[in-house]
């Protein structure tokens, strides 16, 4: 399974650049097979499936909260009970930060098993009116790595 992680302490855009993505996916035509994606910007869990670049049928599971043991559990029974993945896209806390190490356990990812890279996200110190430009300039060139990523290799999409 090839795993995509936006890792990062808290409040950093883990889970609105997850939100993001998938938007973007749903738009290049991935159906939602289980769990709902939500009309504004919340946390979620979600399967996705669709034809990858090359016309193969991929199924891809993405999550967008990892805050504490319990969450990462509750995705866990929903991993387990909504089939198998090509792709796993999820949200994760920054090196050595709990519960970081909970996730990997909890949900069994581990190289050489799966592949496995992570994009870390950064807090943005900008104060007063130039803040806002900072936020979005973070978010568009993040967003603008994941979709890079996505759609080369190992992912395809």
């Amino acid at each position: 399974m090839e795993c995509l992680l936006i890792g990062g302490a808290q409040s950093v855009g883990k889970s609105e650049t997850i939100y993001l993505l998938t938007n973007n996916l749903i738009n290049l035509g991935y159906q939602v097979v289980a769990g709902s994606y939500p009309a504004t910007f919340s946390d979620f869990r979600i399967v996705l499936e669709g034809l990858n670049r090359y016309g193969r049928n991929v199924r891809i599971i993405i999550n967008s909260p990892t805050d504490t043991v319990d969450i990462i559990n509750d995705f866990k029974n929903f991993f387990d009970s909504n089939g198998n993945y090509d792709i796993f896209i999820s949200s994760v806390r920054d090196g050595g930060f709990w519960p970081r190490r909970e996730f990997f356990k909890i949900m069994n990812i581990a190289v050489p098993k799966d592949f496995i890279l992570e994009i870390p996200l950064g807090k943005i110190t900008r104060r007063g009116s130039n803040r806002p430009t900072a936020i979005n300039w973070h978010q568009r060139q993040s967003l603008n790595l994941v979709n890079y990523i996505l759609t080369n290799n190992p992912f395809n999409l």
